[in-house]
């Protein structure tokens, strides 16, 4: 049902029924009608939503087909990210905890990159608990 999918994004993004309906600029009885099942969300209410909330799959919100958010396909490893990468659950996976290999800083090895006009501009690490390190290579002219 709608009103149980437009509650479970409430509680992933961390609003209440209140502050879902100043986000939508649309009065908190709307909100309160749509969750208890009384009203089904007009086009203008889906509308606000996929303008307020870009990352998500309003498929999934009006149907329940597909995930939540949207899924970003980066087409190189070099392109810009794109804003549609859904966010991760800060909950590690037991599977990850298993493997110690995981945990470990990363060893890295010479390898002999091809000449390109490219240049590198960041590196992000991102780790099994969800924290990251950026690091910026030095400007070398």
């Amino acid at each position: 049902m709608v009103n149980e999918r437009l509650l479970k994004l409430m509680e992933h993004e961390k609003v209440t029924a209140a502050k879902l309906a100043d986000i939508l600029e649309v009065q908190p009885s709307a909100i309160s009608h749509i969750l208890s099942g009384r009203n089904k969300p007009s086009f203008d209410f889906i509308q606000k939503l996929a303008t307020n909330f870009p990352r998500l799959n309003i498929d999934w919100i009006i149907t329940g087909k597909g995930n939540m958010y949207k899924v970003a396909v980066q087409q190189s490893l070099f392109d810009p990210p794109s804003p549609l990468i859904p966010k991760t659950d800060n909950t590690s996976s037991k599977a990850n905890d298993k493997n110690d290999d995981l945990h470990k800083s990363p060893k890295f090895t010479n390898v002999n990159i091809p000449v390109s006009p490219k240049v590198v501009k960041q590196i992000i690490f991102i780790y099994s608990d969800n924290t990251f390190e950026i690091y910026y290579p030095s400007k070398s002219d």
